[in-house]
């Protein structure tokens, strides 16, 4: 894959938007001045400091209520490189302990009912020591490790395990096995998820709560089921983790 290096720009994500191209490509900055969470979140990041880059894939063989699996394979990536204590909080946060290392957001173009384009940007806090914004809990993995981290190595690493993810999903849809990388892929996601076990706090448009995850879909949906014993299913923005 091809990777076109920024010193900055506004947006990695809104930079491969604005390519007209079938090639698939990483697009890395040291600086993004709009950077984008998922909805309307902002994403902090100090210049020279941390990882931020966009996938641009054209995906038209995945039917578009399997999108997610994508967003998977780009989690479970991330948290294999990085090792032991790191894990994916629903839908592609990567958490260390109860605080936020990473944020991903997808932006999609359809072409009638295929995925024409898939832009997976992801944002990893790696030497910056100290935040400014009112996020509630951002950790880098300097301040995890006290060291600093090699964000080029680190790149090689998460391209180089999400493509494995990647090209073995396509072989998947073209030939389907029951034991092929859709199930590996399911597997390794909930391995890997915060609160993976036993009752948390939760909320939504109701109030809060108390449940346990039971299962997320392959088209991103996450089912709890509460302390009395009922299942609630949830699509993006529509729980908060308390």
């Amino acid at each position: 894959m091809e990777i076109i290096r920024l010193s900055d720009t506004a947006s990695t994500n809104d930079y491969l938007l604005g390519l007209n191209t079938d090639q698939d490509l990483c697009v890395v900055a040291d600086y993004q001045s709009a950077g984008k969470g998922m909805g309307t979140n902002t994403w902090e990041s100090e210049p020279g400091k941390n990882l931020l880059f966009s996938i641009l894939l054209h995906p038209t063989w995945l039917p578009i209520n399997k999108q997610y699996l994508l967003s998977m394979a780009e989690a479970v990536a991330i948290v294999e490189v990085l090792g032991d204590g790191f894990e994916i909080k629903w839908p592609n946060d990567i958490y260390y302990g109860d605080k936020k290392l990473s944020g991903t957001r997808i932006d999609i173009n359809l072409q009638g009912s295929t995925l024409k384009d898939v832009i997976i940007g992801t944002g990893i806090n790696v030497n910056q020591e100290v935040f400014l914004s009112d996020a509630p809990n951002p950790v880098s993995l300097k301040n995890i490790t006290g060291q600093e981290h090699d964000r080029d190595i680190l790149l090689r690493d998460i391209l180089k395990r999400f493509s494995v993810y990647y090209t073995k999903l396509q072989k998947d849809f073209l030939r389907p096995s029951l034991d092929g990388m859709r199930s590996w892929l399911d597997y390794q996601y909930h391995k890997h998820l915060y609160r993976r076990t036993g009752l948390h706090a939760y909320a939504d448009k109701d109030g809060t709560f108390q449940a346990e995850i039971v299962r997320v879909a392959e088209n991103g949906i996450i089912t709890l089921r509460r302390n009395d014993g009922a299942l609630s299913n949830y699509e993006f923005k529509e729980l908060r983790f308390c």
